[in-house]
């Protein structure tokens, strides 16, 4: 792994896509998937089978919420659970972005059946990748979604948020040279 210094070995420009359907960006989205499927646990593709699934990259694309609410006889709403369905080009993906029981319910099951239906939901439309995040320390919420299937991730999730003094150096040289999404 080469570590920038800030000198670029020859002049590049960055330039935002203007025809999704670029060959050579379909290109190296297949041998992304190819690299990338290397490294983890799961059924492997041929680079027809990826080929055939990546047409290009959409300019921009729409998704969908989904609330799941769980009620008592009497019709009082006890938690629920906010699903979010997208597809940015590369296959239907789900995401469990958030998990609500009202404290009094908490310890009955209601967390459980409403990521039950949620599961439910994300193999009804086949999504091909569905995520949750979680702290930690919420023990409760990490037992009901291992319970689903979850697992925690072979990856290093990073995140970032606009905060006074926690932004990127927007132009300036980056750590790493030719990384890329993936790296190891």
């Amino acid at each position: 792994m080469w570590l920038d210094r800030g000198v670029p070995s020859r002049k590049t420009r960055i330039e935002i896509l203007e025809d999704p359907g670029d060959p050579d960006v379909r290109r190296m989205l297949v041998e992304l998937a190819l690299e990338d499927q290397e490294r983890y646990d799961h059924p492997q593709e041929t680079r027809e089978e990826i080929a055939a699934r990546t047409v290009g990259v959409p300019p921009s694309f729409q998704g969908e919420n989904v609330i799941l609410v769980s009620y008592d006889d009497g019709g009082r709403a006890l938690g629920l659970c906010w699903c979010v369905l997208f597809d940015p080009g590369n296959g239907l993906e789900g995401e469990v972005a958030e998990l609500y029981v009202e404290p009094s319910e908490r310890g009955h099951g209601v967390a459980n059946e409403l990521v039950g239906r949620a599961m439910r939901l994300f193999r009804e439309r086949e999504a091909t990748f569905v995520t949750v995040w979680t702290r930690p320390d919420n023990l409760a919420a990490l037992a009901v979604y291992r319970h689903h299937g979850f697992t925690p991730t072979e990856q290093t999730v990073l995140t970032w948020l606009p905060l006074p003094g926690r932004g990127p150096r927007d132009g300036g040289p980056a750590p790493e040279h030719d990384a890329d999404n993936h790296a190891p």
